[in-house]
């Protein structure tokens, strides 16, 4: 009886050691992917509005490439703008020109392709309206 309890309590320890080294590795692999291209630390946000342009910015824990995607279909963000990088390679700014008026636009970074942040949304101000500043958004 003592026997083959040992065993049932060994052949169920191996099981868990091998799911989680299954699990380690898939992990693994997701974090040096993203490790290389850098996982934003903060925003995007949209840090200026006015009727036809904004400035999107968000920082990186590292330098990489970094394109926004953007439009006014959240399923279809066909516009592509590069990213400038700051001085040290981690804080990005794009900016948007030819928008139009009181239009809601989102958008989404990514990095060689693939998304790297959530999707983001601004909405631009009416024609003749005051820009606003340093407004916020929630990527969703």
């Amino acid at each position: 009886m003592k026997l083959s309890l040992a065993f049932v309590f060994i052949t169920a320890l191996a099981v868990c050691f091998v799911a989680g080294q299954s699990k380690s590795s898939s992990m693994a692999g997701q974090t040096s992917a993203m490790s290389g291209q850098g996982q934003i630390t903060n925003g995007p946000v949209a840090e200026y509005i006015s009727d036809s342009d904004c400035t999107i910015a968000w920082s990186t824990s590292a330098p990489g490439s970094m394109t926004l995607l953007y439009g006014t279909d959240r399923a279809k963000m066909t516009e592509k703008a590069g990213a400038k990088e700051g001085a040290d390679g981690r804080n990005y700014h794009v900016r948007l020109d030819g928008l139009k008026p009181n239009t809601r636009y989102f958008f989404q970074v990514v990095s060689m392709n693939e998304p790297v942040s959530g999707v983001g949304t601004f909405q631009t101000v009416a024609q003749g309206d005051q820009p606003v500043k340093s407004k916020a958004t929630i990527p969703q």
